[in-house]
């Protein structure tokens, strides 16, 4: 079969199945994340600076590295009087649920919403919960607020302790939930937190290399990471981070596009933009620029979707060929955010 044949019958494919760009969870420059970081206590000085240091980190990263708006980011903390510029207000019950209302009034119907608990958590017969101020967070808490949200992705991110209890309470349609911890059960202190940092703020966990780091990509990186420093140590591995994102409530640790889980997560995508929100959407040029990326992006997944289907050279060729595309729109992209807008 010629290269020219092969992407015929998988344009004649793509069409069967009835794929297209706009069909899969994919964020236009006029869509809205929106993420709430929650610090919880830290119990002793190290984990309260260790905690904080990687909510400023997430912060910055969310703000100056994925062009978020800096109004669209909230964090809560164990002491706000610490860092009054940075923290928002206390991490306390009362307080975590009031900020998701108000995120939810904001909110667009399409737009997103990332929540990342950072911190430890507890558990007995009844809940699993997360260590804050006053009365801990429990999943029957969240279950309740996160109802304002009926037609947003939401993703909910948490990296303690005890985290697995969270899961199946709030699966659910167009959730994406990850946990550091397979159960409840697992409650010693975790170290998914500080890859999954590095997973945001870094480079490494662009595993395509397409200047964007989905929470897929994040997940990923960030259990692959915990693995390796658990044998680094020579320790047993206390902690088995897992992903849910099919609405089943059953969390997987392999995900992936040909895997229950792992589709909605790897359209949940971050950065590739080095300008703000506001920005692009007063540039138009800029903004068909990221729409054609998103487009050509899509494609690609669209073609992972299809690769067990396909001749291996098929794939490669088709492949090579929108990589090619891509490095090319991201070329046109950087010269035009070079010229200041």
């Amino acid at each position: 079969m010629t290269r020219q044949a092969s992407l015929v019958l998988l344009g004649s494919v793509l069409a069967f199945m009835g794929l297209s760009g706009a069909s899969l969870e994919q964020v236009s420059a006029q869509e809205q994340t929106h993420a709430l970081i929650v610090v919880g206590l830290g119990g002793n000085a190290d984990y309260r600076d260790r905690f904080h240091n990687q909510a400023v980190a997430l912060r910055e990263a969310l703000t100056s590295k994925h062009g978020m708006l800096t109004e669209h980011v909230t964090y809560l903390g164990e002491r706000p009087e610490s860092d009054p510029e940075v923290v928002t207000d206390k991490s306390t019950r009362d307080n975590v649920l009031s900020y998701l209302s108000k995120i939810a009034q904001q909110m667009g119907s399409s737009d997103r919403l990332l929540v990342i608990l950072i911190g430890h958590g507890t558990s007995d017969q009844a809940e699993a919960r997360f260590n804050v101020t006053g009365p801990d967070l429990a999943p029957s808490d969240l279950q309740m607020a996160l109802t304002g949200f009926p037609t947003q992705t939401l993703a909910l991110v948490h990296t303690g302790s005890a985290s697995g209890g969270f899961l199946g309470p709030l699966s659910g349609p167009n959730r994406i939930i990850i946990t550091a911890t397979r159960t409840q059960r697992e409650r010693n202190a975790t170290e998914f937190a500080q890859f999954f940092v590095e997973a945001i703020t870094g480079e490494n966990a662009d595993l395509d290399k397409d200047e964007r780091v989905s929470l897929l990509e994040a997940y990923q990186y960030a259990r692959e990471e915990v693995v390796r420093f658990y044998e680094n140590e020579n320790e047993i591995l206390t902690e088995h981070a897992v992903l849910d994102d099919n609405g089943d409530g059953t969390g997987s640790e392999e995900v992936g596009l040909n895997e229950p889980d792992g589709s909605l997560a790897a359209g949940f995508q971050l950065g590739g933009i080095s300008v703000t929100e506001e920005e692009i959407n007063q540039n138009p040029e800029l903004l068909r620029l990221y729409e054609e990326r998103s487009q050509i992006q899509a494609r690609i997944t669209e073609l992972r979707v299809l690769r067990d289907a396909m001749q291996e050279e098929a794939y490669m060729a088709a492949m090579e060929e929108l990589l090619v595309e891509l490095a090319l729109k991201n070329r046109e992209i950087r010269a035009k955010e070079g010229d200041g807008l």
